[in-house]
């Protein structure tokens, strides 16, 4: 729910508060919040919040923020949904505080009085929190374990500026809206700028699991609050050799997943693809609810994306309350621009147009809270590309890694070169063999190293040598700060590895998803999309207990007998219909190339942006050119990547 703003005072001289600014970087989100508005300030303590109010938790005026103790010594400002809120508020009103409302915030408030920052490790739910306590002078910006909800913070003008989304910030006379040549580069390559990077500079997102401390002398800290390693309880190992013990805590854990996210003081219901993700989703709340909603989307010229009969299928076998929506390509292209604005910065993923459509059918049929099925596919092992990249790594990478020196290493790489010229991916992965690079670097990419240094070798104000940026260094202290995106790959692995030295390449595949594609690309863009509807997204498979264990979980009996997400679709046989969970997977998707080989709305418009990006790109248009004559059919993700990057310039 909400979205939240505000800036704090920490090196400009003769600094006050203005109102003004306030309400316009509230009027910026208002579409994440279009039921009641505020802002507050004092100018003594030289901070400010802007707050735009979803109403879901307590509807009444009581619940409004920003929120307030009693004693007037914390004030919060919160994003999201607490799912514990009620057994914090019973255990909180045993220690004797009394409540003013029965919003899931003011138990923020006195959990924080409580237990002070460590309140967060109590917390269930998805958040971003900015909170100020007036008596130590201290204030907190914090993000949830998993990354579900994005909280933007900048420097600039010696003020710390943060917000729900970066469209925000520019409304602040001092923010610099400048390109950031490392958020551009790794764009390429993750389809998101990662963090804490994004495609401005100066301008960062805090990483899932963190938060900031800034204490009554300003000085900045940046904390890693959460790791889905380091917080597993010990179990014994051969408990989860036990297919038994994995399915029976696999299904206990998705039914209390599913309850606790089902607390609303609004209608809700569910995004049903027809897979089997959303389907689960729909027979697992299909237990606690007479009547789900439930939402579909489908292209009127994208048969190879249409899941409708299937969607139909899981509506009519739990009887929900079904709600469908065809769009056309005008449609979708009418959404482009507004897409573009929603997502603030390129987010390369076309399933942002279904996504829109599918929320504001929701929204237009009076739901405003939405279970969704991120997730499920990063920690059940979901993907043929994740099937194909294991099979890979157990024939060929890891004998030959371990064995093979590497004088013949680059001997073999001599040998084959001229066979592979032309296949960019192989070439990749045979320079990455040779140098020892990790063979995973996440479960959706866009351009490899090769064809980043082609495009970008006389470009982008020649970048040369990467700035230093000490607010990257500070976060992720360690990471190379370079031209060379496996800086990411290397970092997060190494970080997984020093805690847990014997994590096997399942495991490696989980780890670095959750640390970079979950929360920057399908997190973000579940949020930015259905907070542009003003619906809230929930998203079950992604609850911190189940991603714990499901860490835990041998790759045999994620990855067995050949079949994907094997131990999900044992559990959902107790749900659903056969042909349901064994059909082939299709992907919630847009027919992207469709629209570029066929369409009669993009290719046109898209011409005009390739244009102009040629006389601002130079020799980097004329290398994507080649790339795109030269590897046609393989295209499409590139091509979106770029046009997603071209709107914003």
């Amino acid at each position: 729910m909400c979205g939240l703003a505000g800036v704090y005072n920490i090196s400009r001289q003769d600094f006050s508060i203005d109102e003004r600014l306030l309400e316009k970087m509230g009027q910026k989100i208002a579409h994440r919040g279009p039921d009641a508005h505020a802002v507050w300030f004092n100018n003594e303590d030289q901070i400010g919040f802007a707050f735009r109010r979803l109403q879901i938790i307590d509807l009444s005026s009581a619940a409004m923020q920003p929120m307030f103790d009693r004693e007037k010594t914390v004030a919060i400002c919160f994003n999201g949904e607490i799912y514990n809120h009620l057994a914090l508020r019973k255990e909180l009103e045993s220690l004797g505080y009394q409540y003013f409302s029965q919003s899931d915030t003011e138990s923020l408030l006195y959990a924080y009085k409580e237990w002070g920052i460590d309140f967060i490790h109590r917390l269930e739910g998805m958040f971003a929190i900015a909170l100020y306590d007036f008596t130590k002078h201290r204030l907190y910006l914090i993000r949830d374990r998993i990354g579900v909800k994005p909280l933007y913070f900048s420097l600039q003008g010696g003020v710390l500026s943060f917000a729900s989304e970066i469209k925000a910030l520019w409304e602040l006379p001092w923010m610099e809206k400048k390109i950031s040549q490392q958020g551009l580069y790794h764009y390429l390559t993750f389809m998101v700028a990662p963090a804490p990077y994004t495609i401005f500079e100066g301008v960062y997102k805090l990483p899932a699991g963190y938060f900031i401390a800034v204490d009554d002398k300003k000085n900045i800290e940046f904390v890693e609050w959460y790791n889905p390693v380091t917080a597993l309880t010990a179990q014994e190992k051969q408990q989860f050799e036990d297919e038994d013990f994995c399915t029976d805590n696999i299904r206990s854990l998705l039914l209390e997943a599913t309850k606790k996210r089902l607390i609303s003081d609004v209608p809700f219901g569910a995004f049903l693809s027809g897979g089997v993700d959303s389907s689960f989703n729909v027979a697992l709340m299909a237990q606690f609810v007479d009547r789900v909603k439930t939402f579909t989307v489908a292209f009127s010229d994208g048969p190879e994306f249409d899941e409708l009969r299937w969607a139909r299928k899981v509506a009519d076998k739990f009887g929900t309350d079904h709600h469908e929506i065809i769009i056309s390509e005008k449609e979708a292209f009418d959404f482009y621009e507004p897409m573009v604005y929603h997502l603030d910065e390129p987010l390369s993923d076309c399933v942002c147009i279904p996504f829109y459509h599918v929320a504001r059918l929701a929204k237009d049929s009076g739901v405003t809270v939405a279970q969704v099925g991120e997730g499920s596919d990063e920690l059940f092992f979901g993907y043929s590309t994740y099937a194909r990249q294991k099979h890979f790594y157990d024939r060929w990478w890891q004998p030959t890694s371990k064995f093979l020196p590497a004088l013949m290493k680059r001997a073999v790489q001599g040998f084959v070169k001229p066979f592979i010229a032309h296949h960019l991916g192989r070439a990749e992965i045979m320079d990455n063999w040779v140098k020892n690079r990790r063979l995973f670097w996440g479960g959706a990419l866009a351009f490899n190293e090769h064809q980043k240094h082609s495009i970008l070798k006389h470009d982008f104000d020649s970048p040369g040598k990467p700035t230093h940026d000490d607010v990257v260094a500070k976060i992720y202290p360690g990471l190379r700060q370079e031209y060379d995106s496996f800086a990411f790959v290397d970092y997060h692995l190494s970080s997984l590895l020093q805690r847990h030295p014997n994590a096997d390449f399942c495991q490696q595949m989980l780890y670095l998803e959750l640390k970079q594609r979950l929360p920057e690309l399908l997190l973000m863009r579940a949020d930015k999309m259905a907070m542009a509807a003003s619906v809230e997204a929930r998203e079950p498979f992604l609850d911190h207990k189940l991603v714990e264990f499901m860490y835990h979980v041998p790759a045999r009996l994620k990855f067995k007998n050949g079949v994907t997400k094997y131990l999900l679709k044992k559990v959902a046989k107790e749900f659903l219909p056969a042909d349901v969970i064994h059909r082939k997977k299709m992907g919630f998707a847009a027919p992207t190339e469709r629209w570029f080989a066929q369409g009669r709305y993009f290719p046109s418009y898209f011409a005009q942006q390739t244009s102009h990006a040629q006389s601002s790109f130079g020799h980097g248009a004329a290398c994507i050119e080649k790339l795109y004559h030269n590897h046609p059919a393989h295209f499409a993700v590139q091509n979106w990547t770029l046009q997603n990057l071209w709107a914003l310039r």
